[in-house]
């Protein structure tokens, strides 16, 4: 059974959010009621203000994203057998999924998918959270109590590589912690 999103948010804010961001950086998701697959939005508010959302209709900027890798990369499309076997099948998902990344490190996140990013943050060793390709893996990570502040001290000087929207969350991180940047 899935655990609900209460349970998944008070354990983001209150059993992994780093002391002194805690009360300041809030998780929101609904999904809207009779709409089809889980849509919904998904933000993140600190201080009471939003500074970050996905939404479903992302999702068709998001294919733009992949199909512009795959025509970088020369990626054919599919193609089914008559007995209903996929012919690239692999690498098409492999470009798909680069292009959704693509499009997450400009801000572009479909609120669909977001449940997959934080489960895979609760369930893997926080220095893999902090240095994941997934921007929203990382916006996470980045508030989480389990970062110290040597890590903290090595991360400072890397802000200016992150995405742009993922900087606020990093120097609100390190202003909390009083590490130069």
């Amino acid at each position: 059974m899935p655990q609900s999103w209460s349970s998944i948010r008070k354990k983001l804010e209150q059993d992994l959010l780093c002391e002194t961001l805690k009360n300041r950086v809030q998780y929101f998701r609904t999904n809207y009621h009779g709409a089809p697959d889980d849509y919904g939005r998904f933000a993140v508010r600190i201080d009471g203000k939003e500074v970050f959302q996905a939404n479903p209709y992302n999702e068709m900027a998001i294919f733009r994203y992949g199909a512009e890798v795959k025509r970088e990369q020369n990626i054919p499309g599919r193609e089914w057998t008559d007995d209903g076997e996929i012919i690239n099948q692999e690498v098409n998902l492999a470009a798909e999924e680069e292009g959704r990344i693509r499009a997450a490190e400009d801000g572009i996140v479909d609120s669909c998918l977001v449940p997959y990013s934080i489960k895979k943050y609760l369930n893997q060793d926080i220095k893999d959270s902090i240095a994941d390709e997934d921007p929203v893996i990382r916006m996470l990570a980045i508030f989480d109590r389990r970062v110290g502040k040597r890590t903290l001290r090595d991360i400072s000087k890397t802000v200016q590589e992150q995405p742009e929207w993922l900087q606020e969350f990093y120097r609100l991180r390190l202003d909390a912690e009083g590490i130069v940047y």
